[in-house]
């Protein structure tokens, strides 16, 4: 159904985006959202509880409501759906995501957008002066953070991988990229003949969730862009959106070279499809503000895979965003 909103009001939501992010993060970051959730449903409560402005909070809700995170009635909050989906243990919540948003590494970075526009180069590097992972390693204020959130999200997706793929018919699996073994660790417990190798730079895999000791398990570190160990399969999860084409082919290129005959390897990453959301297509952006990379469409992947001298041979959905891309030699 065509937006009946008149275009001035459309063009005014637009250029109040980031500001309604601000709003968003700032609520997260001092706990209303969770406050509310949790039953406190007055002004004067929320104000105490969360040791805020009582007229500005008020003024601040009120314009939640209007972007629909809040419910008012009576003058007592609630939240709606959206604003459900902001909530700590909710379920696929965004809470992490709001609350990075409005942080300086990626507020900045997203408010020098124009340079990957004019540059083809991330905003990060620019803003910042070295590399997105590299800064996280030198400060963790925002590193452990971005690093827990990174471990629920893989959490989340771990099983429904595991079981949207039939992973029975390899001998050895390789977790290319595989930090703490998430992945690996839902993937041998589906298939529990195989064996695995957790490969990732050194500091990744210090805190592995498999025991090193184990007859099923190897953990190799080492670099992606150097070489990679050799396996049947060869699984990279949310890896190749972290790089432009130039990178991502030498990491394909190299998972080529260490496949065993009649291998497989598998991309767990968003395609970005038609009719295209608008999820998908902030998550492109968003790759390339922050480390150059990109969400790629089936036809990107095709190409990229063919210059790595692979074949696309299909592309299998799961329970989630995350789609499971399947090449070949």
């Amino acid at each position: 159904m065509e937006n009946q909103t008149p275009a001035p009001i459309r063009a005014f939501q637009i250029l109040g985006g980031m500001m309604n992010s601000f709003i968003l993060s700032s609520l997260i970051k001092n706990e209303v959202l969770e406050a509310i959730g949790s039953g406190m449903s007055t002004n004067d409560e929320l104000a105490k509880k969360c040791n805020l402005n009582n007229n500005v909070l008020a003024r601040t809700l009120r314009y939640a409501s209007i972007i629909g995170l809040v419910n008012i009635t009576e003058n007592k909050y609630s939240l709606t759906e959206v604003g459900l989906s902001f909530l700590k243990n909710t379920p696929g919540s965004l809470y992490g995501s709001a609350n990075f948003i409005g942080a300086p590494p990626w507020r900045d970075s997203w408010m020098n957008f124009e340079h990957c526009l004019k540059s083809g180069e991330p905003a990060f590097d620019h803003v910042f002066g070295q590399p997105f992972f590299q800064f996280l390693d030198t400060n963790q204020e925002y590193g452990r953070p971005f690093n827990h959130y990174m471990t629920m999200m893989t959490t989340m997706v771990a099983p429904v991988v595991a079981e949207a793929y039939d992973f029975s018919a390899f001998d050895k699996i390789c977790d290319v990229g595989g930090g703490q073994g998430i992945l690996l660790k839902a993937i041998l417990e589906k298939s529990p003949r195989s064996k695995g190798i957790l490969f990732d730079m050194e500091s990744a895999v210090e805190e592995n969730l498999i025991e090193n000791s184990s007859d099923r398990v190897g953990i190799v570190s080492g670099s992606f862009f150097d070489s990679i160990p050799a396996a049947d399969c060869m699984v990279l999860k949310t890896i190749i959106h972290d790089w432009n084409d130039e990178n991502a082919l030498k990491i394909l290129t190299n998972c080529r070279k260490s496949l065993n005959p009649g291998g497989k390897i598998l991309l767990v990453e968003q395609v970005v499809d038609e009719p295209y959301t608008l999820m998908s297509l902030f998550y492109d952006l968003h790759m390339q503000v922050m480390l150059g990379g990109a969400e790629r469409t089936k036809q990107e992947f095709k190409i990229l895979f063919e210059s790595a001298g692979l074949k696309l041979n299909r592309i299998i959905p799961t329970k989630s965003p995350m789609k499971i891309v399947e090449a070949s030699c």
